[in-house]
Formats: structure tokens, C-alpha cells, sequence
């Protein structure tokens, strides 16, 4: 039964469920309709954001004591859902006329799962749409159509089955003890509900040493597909995280180490797309410090961060797309020069790396300016100061090294027989409207705090912020230039928490496969023979009194050869009594 409020019909525009609508719809259209089917499905859900109340409530009550709450909009609700809008509708740009049929509707079903994850008021909801999501992102990985992509996807799979199936188990826990909302739920801690929405959740978020999928599956997708993954699946587990763990000062510390861990990795890397994807873990674990900072300061930058990484982040990605679909190359050492040859990506590209710098004027400044206040009023220094490096680390692996080996840096020679495909226009509009929103944001800090869950004021553009990231800027850039030749990207493979599943699990599956299989084949032949031998004696009950005559009997005949009585008795009385222990164990 449906509860009817005064706002029921404006919340019956639900951005999430038209985006999956569209998703669907989207199959059975012809190619000149889909396409801009597809760029219609995100602009509606935004719309329909804009028309739903503050606060209201969409319910579906099944008997009297159980309901599936649809929608639950609050500030915080509402400035995740406004950035997830945005993106869509910039993906929806990049990817027009590039996707399949069947890439575009899981992509327009992704985007609306995880809108409806968001906007879910309760824990029954909110996993529907978290498994919904888990499964249609997979096709954007296998979408690809090579053996790696393949592979990645179904290993992606795996990764957040596994994930998704403990955070049932813990929110259905949950539920049972404590209510179907979604809240925070640290007065749970130590009970078995709490440790195991925290392990589902940490796959998603990508928290090491659950993260390898994201970096092992990101590059592999499709060009369109990377810039929806790697905007929505992480950024969902953020939003869960801010709801559920706020305020947990454990998070400083697995936020600190996984923002330099991801910088370290980035740094390593020679695939962009692998490299921006291990990125995504390093500014991941900014947003989880703001989480644990707690209190108003660390919700709103958490929120901010987060927002601002859908943004800049997935630029990145889209100029990575059209550097890989212009090219046909991905690795580093195998680009150089591009700037002459795409002077409009190189420009994007270089402003959205130093946004998620921090460079003053642009969206990461301002939001990092709100993670940094968040975790002075800890007071807590050693944080603070892991976070100034693994700014660096940013510098170093995205504004500086991708930049200037890639576009900016002396080219190659044989770079100039690289032949550029010229890419959608679409591609390039989504890329510069990305491009375009960091610098506002960057100019209109306040215009931007004000769309943030908590009230605040703050000045980012104070003259000790500005110094200190003016300074990082330089502490990164001398010791890059300095030490070129070792900046230098190889084209190794790095190892990292997948090298445990990936080749110790599969050896120690391996091994005991092979127990397993010696041991089930002893047990298979001793049943085997016991069969023949209880099947034999059986069939001639004077070999169970005379077994060491067996092969004189082979031809025994009781027409030629007279039993004595007392053995026919005995050999009659133990089939009848074996007869009747086999038909009570059956029955």
C-alpha cells in the first residue's frame, strides 16, 4: 500500500527509477531514437530532482510491520544526487553515438541504481539498488569485448558479489535489531552487524586490501564506460560511509594510509587509465579522513570532496578516453607530444590535474580547504602532515607526470608518425563543460559551500592556505624535474593486493583441489570394491562362510554339491537380518 503525502505526486518522479526506465526502454528503440533517448534519460532525472520537497518521503508498506522506503531527501541526500545528475548528464554527452545498444541501457541502469541507492530511506532499498548496480556495471567492463576485459569483468564480479553479500548479511542484522532506517550505526560497534556493513561497504570504497578490482577492471572498460564507473560505484560507498560511519576517528588513519597508498601506486603506474584509477583510491581516502574528522566541518568536506572528485576525476577520465580512442594507445611510454596534435584535451587535462592538485582557483582547492580545517580541529598533526605528502604524491603522478609526458614534454621522434582519429564532438563538449564547472566552483566557493548538508562559512582563500599549497605545488615540481629520467613510467606490471587472490589463493585452491580430488577417488574405489564385494556374496550367501573357497566357488551349484544344514540356516538368518538394517537406514 502506498502512503500518500502531500508532496506523493512530485516524488512519484523518482531520477533514479527514470533512469532505469530509460535504460530499458532504450532496448527496443532504433539507433536514431536511442541515442538521444539516452542523453534525454539524464536531463529528466535532474529535472525531477529539482522537483522533489526537501524531506519528502516515498513509502511502500507490505503488511503492517515491514516498509520499502524509496526516497529520503535531506541536504546531504541532495548534494550527492545533484552531483550524480551532473555527471550523467556530461557522461551521457561523452558517450552519445559511442556506446552499443546494449552498453548504453546498462549504463543508463547503472546510473539510475545507484541515484536510487542515494535517495533510499532504509536498508531493504538501499541493497536492492546496491546489488542492481553491482550487476549491470559489470557489462560495462565486458562490454570491451577483448579477453582481458573479460577476465577483469568477471573477476569484478566476483569482487562485489563477495562484498555485496556480507553487506546483506549485516544490514538484513541490522534490520532485525535496530530498524529498516539508515543511520549512523557506531552505537553498534563490536556487534557482528557493524564489522560486516563496514567490510561491504570497504569493497565498494575501494579500501585496501579490498581495492585491486577498481584498478584491475577501470582500464579494461570501455572508453564511455570507465567515465560512469569511475563516477558513481565509489562516490555511492562515500555517501553509505557518511550516513553510517561519521565520526569514527579509526577512519583517520585507514583514510591517511589509503590517500598515500593510491598516490604511491599512481606514481608507479605507465596505463593512464590505471593510473587515474589508482588515484581514485588516493582521493578516496581524503574523503574517508574528512568521515572520520566527524561534526559539521568534516560531513560538508567529505560531501564537498566528493562532489568535486565526481567532477574533475571524471573529466580526467574523459580525456584519457579520447586520447585512447584518438590513438588507439593507453600506456604513457607509448604517447608523447599531444599537445600540437590535441591542443583542446591538453588544455582540459592540465586544468582538471591541478584541480585534484588543489591549485588555488580551481574546485579541489576549495574542497580540500574544508578536509584540512575538519582535521585541524582534531588536532591531530601526524594526519595532517600524511596528507600534505600524498598531496605531493598527486602532483607528482597526475599534474605533473601524465602531463608532460603525454602532452607537454619533448616528443618522441617516432611520435610523429602516431595518427590521430578525430573523436565525436560530443566528446569534446562533455570534456570542456567538466573542465568549465571546476573553475566555477574553484572562483564561487561560497555559491558552492552553500549546496553542502551543513551550514558553515569558511574562507579557503586565506593567505596560509594559498601559501601552503603554493608551496606543495613546489616541493612536487623541483624534485619531478630534477630526477626526469627516474620519473620516467616503465612498462612493468605493479603488484598489489590482488597478487594475493590472484596467484597464492589460485595456488592454494590449486593444491587443495587436488587433495580433494586424490581424496574423493581412494574413497570412490574402497566404496567401489566394498559394492562388488557385499553385491557378490549377496548373489551366493555361502561365500560369506566360506570366503577363502571363493574361487572354487565360482561355479559352486547346489545341484551337484549338498550344504550342511547349519550353515544354509547361518547364511540364511545373516541376509535376512542385513536385509532389515538396509530397508531401517532407508526408511
Amino acid at each position: 500500500m502506498l502512503e500518500i503525502t502531500k508532496e506523493a505526486l512530485l516524488n512519484m518522479m523518482h531520477p533514479g527509477l527514470i533512469m532505469m526506465f530509460f535504460g530499458i526502454a532504450s532496448l527496443f528503440l532504433p539507433d536514431y531514437l536511442r541515442k538521444p533517448f539516452t542523453l534525454l534519460a539524464p536531463i529528466l532525472a535532474t529535472w525531477s530532482l529539482f522537483l522533489i520537497p526537501l524531506d519528502s518521503n516515498l513509502k511502500y508498506s507490505i503488511g503492517k510491520f515491514f516498509t520499502i522506503k524509496l526516497i529520503y531527501l535531506d541536504d546531504l541526500a541532495y548534494a550527492f544526487m545533484l552531483a550524480f545528475c551532473v555527471i550523467a548528464v556530461l557522461a551521457g554527452i561523452y558517450s552519445y553515438g559511442t556506446q552499443a545498444k546494449l552498453e548504453s541501457a546498462m549504463s543508463l541502469i547503472y546510473v539510475g541504481s545507484m541515484m536510487s541507492v542515494v535517495l533510499a530511506g532504509g536498508c531493504i532499498s538501499l541493497i536492492v539498488f546496491w546489488e542492481i548496480a553491482a550487476i549491470v556495471s559489470t557489462y560495462l567492463i565486458y562490454a570491451k569485448h577483448t579477453l582481458k576485459s573479460r577476465r577483469a569483468a568477471f573477476r569484478y564480479l566476483l569482487m562485489h558479489a563477495f562484498g555485496g553479500n556480507i553487506f546483506l548479511v549485516g544490514l538484513l542484522l541490522y534490520v532485525f535489531s535496530y530498524g529498516n532506517n539508515i543511520e549512523n550505526i557506531m552505537h553498534t560497534y563490536g556487534q557482528p552487524s557493524f564489522w560486516l556493513i563496514l567490510i561491504g561497504v570497504s569493497v565498494n570504497a575501494a579500501i585496501p586490501p579490498l581495492n585491486s578490482w577498481l584498478s584491475d577492471a577501470y582500464p579494461e572498460s570501455t572508453v564511455g564506460g570507465a567515465v560512469y564507473l569511475g563516477s558513481f560505484t565509489t562516490k555511492a560507498a562515500m555517501y553509505v560511509m557518511l550516513r553510517m560511519f561519521a565520526g569514527w576517528e579509526a577512519l583517520l588513519w585507514v583514510g591517511v594510509i589509503m590517500a598515500i597508498y593510491g598516490a604511491c601506486m599512481a606514481i608507479m603506474e605507465n596505463d593512464i587509465r590505471r593510473l587515474l584509477s589508482y588515484h581514485i583510491v588516493s582521493q578516496l581516502g581524503m574523503i574517508i579522513v574528512a568521515i572520520g574528522c566527524g561534526g559539521a566541518m568534516g560531513v560538508d568536506g567529505a560531501t564537498a570532496h566528493a562532489i568535486t572528485n565526481i567532477i574533475f576525476k571524471g573529466t580526467l577520465l574523459m580525456g584519457a578516453g579520447i586520447i585512447i580512442y584518438s590513438t588507439g594507445k593507453s600506456k604513457i611510454t607509448e604517447l608523447s607530444g599531444l599537445s600540437k596534435k590535441m591542443p583542446i584535451t591538453a588544455a582540459c587535462f592540465l586544468i582538471s590535474s591541478l584541480a585534484i592538485a588543489g591549485l588555488p582557483g580551481l574546485s579541489g582547492f576549495v574542497s580540500k580547504a574544508l578536509i584540512t580545517s575538519a582535521v585541524a580541529a582534531t588536532g591531530n598533526r601526524v594526519v595532517g602532515l600524511l596528507l600534505t605528502m600524498a598531496g605531493v604524491g598527486t602532483i607528482l603522478s597526475i599534474t605533473l607526470k601524465i602531463n608532460y609526458y603525454v602532452f607537454f614534454g619533448v616528443p618522441e621522434k617516432n611520435m610523429e608518425l602516431i595518427e590521430i582519429q578525430k573523436p565525436p564532438k560530443t566528446m569534446f563538449i562533455a570534456m570542456i563543460l567538466g573542465t568549465a564547472i571546476s573553475i566555477g566552483i574553484g572562483l564561487l566557493p561560497q555559491h558552492f559551500y552553500n549546496l553542502l548538508p551543513e551550514p558553515i562559512i569558511l574562507n579557503p582563500y586565506t593567505i596560509g592556505h594559498v601559501l601552503e599549497y603554493i608551496a606543495i605545488f613546489i616541493g612536487g615540481s623541483i624534485p619531478f624535474f630534477l630526477f626526469l629520467e627516474k620519473m620516467m613510467p616503465h612498462d612493468e606490471y605493479t603488484l598489489d593486493f590482488d597478487w594475493l587472490y590472484r596467484k597464492q589463493l589460485n595456488a592454494m585452491v590449486t593444491w587443495l583441489s587436488l587433495i580433494l580430488v586424490r581424496t574423493f577417488t581412494w574413497v570412490e574405489t574402497k566404496i567401489a570394491s566394498g559394492v562388488t564385494y557385499v553385491a557378490r556374496r549377496l548373489n551366493n550367501p555361502y561365500l560369506l562362510i566360506n570366503d577363502r573357497s571363493s574361487e572354487k566357488l565360482k561355479h559352486f551349484s547346489f545341484e551337484n554339491e549338498d550344504m550342511p544344514i547349519g550353515q544354509a540356516i547361518f547364511a540364511i538368518i545373516f541376509a535376512l537380518t542385513t536385509m532389515i538394517v538396509v530397508a531401517t537406514i532407508i526408511v
